[in-house]
């Protein structure tokens, strides 16, 4: 491990451990990297639910209905509403990695 990262994680959990909010400084550090992926999670889910309001239906179905008449702008959503869903889909394959570990 990098020596500066191992100086630095005991500084960023100790205080934690400290007042009791968690029990060790392998259980502080993973549950702030969960709350950290949950809060990218839930932008994204936000995101997402921007995009179904907006247009009234799910990303397949506007997707299809795009093909040969997209404006710039629909073509502008259609990339953001699709990063989303790949951020979306990333986030909660790292926090299905991070859950199993046996921290």
């Amino acid at each position: 491990m990098n020596e500066g990262i191992a100086k630095t994680i005991p500084l960023l959990t100790e205080p934690f451990v400290r007042m009791g909010i968690y029990k060790t400084q392998e259980e502080a550090l993973k549950q702030l990297v969960l709350q950290h992926i949950e809060l990218q999670i839930e932008e994204a889910r936000r995101e997402i639910a921007h995009f179904q309001r907006k247009y009234g239906t799910d990303f397949e179905k506007w997707t299809e209905s795009l093909v040969g008449r997209a404006t710039v702008e629909e073509e502008d959503d259609w990339m953001k509403w699709e990063s989303a869903r790949d951020m979306l889909e990333s986030w909660e394959k790292v926090r299905a990695e991070i859950e199993r570990c046996n921290v």
